[in-house]
């Protein structure tokens, strides 16, 4: 059962929530709420800044008690603090690589920033994700690590200098670990980057991905990784939110083009579950490729729980894929590289691989009897 703290959280995805909208969280707001409990479920989801701003639209922000009201604006600043300091070390890496004639493209919340959230302090970031072509990759680590970054010994990608972090992709999506995720899209590397879209950051120019591989590689991401921050719901709601025809008609496209039809069936019905209204082009797309039995439970999970079941990955983003792709991708998901395996298991850096293996045989049924409980606990 969906919780009235989840309801509001919920309502709080609307980036300029309307009349209709603001009445609705007027009414939840006015139910039994545990604003403790609230409060800590929005930072966990990375959305205490929409509550925020719902809450305060919507005329119920004094309402709160001067402590969680305190607590709420601390968390708002906090990231309005955390998502400057970030962009002015963004700006300074590139400027260096305008002076090398060396082009990013930004990746998932640094992207979404400032084209979609007019407020820095709606959307935090944990860190800055950059795509970045093999050929320059050795330039932009030189860059990195000439400005005081320093590679962390477990994740090779990841370069740390204080709270700034920059997670380095040289493939997409995510095939730098996965190698069998190359096969999850139809088209290459090389066209996804064809693609992509000069866009304007604090004055210097970046790349983008363009606004339908955008869609797509967010709700890719995001079922990766089990819809387990709100947030990205809200991302790609905000994305939406004033598409016309022609552009939905592109997105289907651009999805069949790419061989993710049912990774945008996903999104669309997550979208929908958190009241987003989908135009006749969507809505029919979700009519023809209908959801299986077990699609539906693992996305309707999303609602009533913090994330999707822990299997779900393994079911929804390896979907009408061949055979062997898909074989390839879940066994791989499963049991990746031993250098993978070292980041997960950090404590076992030093370990012999069989080692790693078995580790990861017990991790893997932990999760298991982890899902089960949940289910049971659902079921009572």
């Amino acid at each position: 059962m969906t919780s009235t703290e989840q309801k509001i959280l919920a309502c709080s995805t609307e980036l300029n929530p309307d009349s209709n909208q603001q009445e609705k969280m007027r009414q939840l707001m006015s139910h039994d709420v545990d604003v403790d409990h609230l409060i800590s479920l929005a930072y966990r989801e990375g959305m205490a800044g929409l509550l925020y701003k719902n809450l305060m639209k919507s005329g119920v922000l004094e309402n709160l008690g001067h402590e969680q009201r305190e607590r709420l604006q601390t968390l708002y600043y906090q990231t309005v603090l955390s998502n400057l300091k970030l962009i002015q070390d963004l700006k300074e890496i590139l400027h260096l690589l305008d002076k090398k004639k060396i082009r990013i493209v930004l990746l998932q919340g640094i992207a979404l920033l400032q084209p979609i959230y007019d407020d820095i302090g709606l959307r935090p970031l944990t860190d800055i994700d950059l795509w970045v072509l093999q050929k320059d990759y050795a330039s932009l680590i030189s860059i990195l690590g000439s400005q005081g970054y320093e590679r962390d010994h477990i994740y090779p990608n990841t370069f740390r200098k204080g709270s700034t972090i920059f997670d380095l992709h040289t493939q997409i999506p995510w095939a730098d670990r996965i190698k069998a995720s190359k096969m999850l899209l139809a088209k290459s590397q090389e066209d996804i980057y064809s693609e992509t879209q000069v866009a304007d950051f604090e004055g210097q120019e970046v790349l983008c991905l363009s606004q339908y591989d955008q869609v797509l590689l967010l709700g890719l991401h995001a079922l990766k990784h089990n819809v387990s921050r709100l947030v990205w719901i809200a991302d790609i709601k905000s994305l939406l939110a004033d598409w016309k025809s022609p552009d939905w008609e592109a997105l289907i496209n651009r999805a069949e083009e790419l061989g993710q039809e049912k990774t945008l069936v996903y999104i669309f019905f997550l979208i929908r579950l958190f009241d987003f209204r989908l135009p006749s082009k969507a809505s029919q797309l979700l009519e023809r490729k209908r959801l299986g039995f077990l699609e539906k439970r693992a996305l309707e999970e999303r609602i009533k729980r913090d994330s999707l079941p822990l299997w779900s990955p393994l079911l929804l983003i390896s979907s009408r894929k061949g055979l062997k792709a898909r074989f390839s991708f879940i066994l791989e998901t499963l049991f990746p590289r031993p250098e993978i395996l070292r980041q997960v298991f950090p404590d076992s850096a030093d370990r012999k691989v069989w080692v790693l293996y078995l580790k990861r045989i017990v991790q893997l049924v932990g999760f298991i009897k982890v899902s089960l409980k949940r289910k049971k606990g659902s079921n009572l």
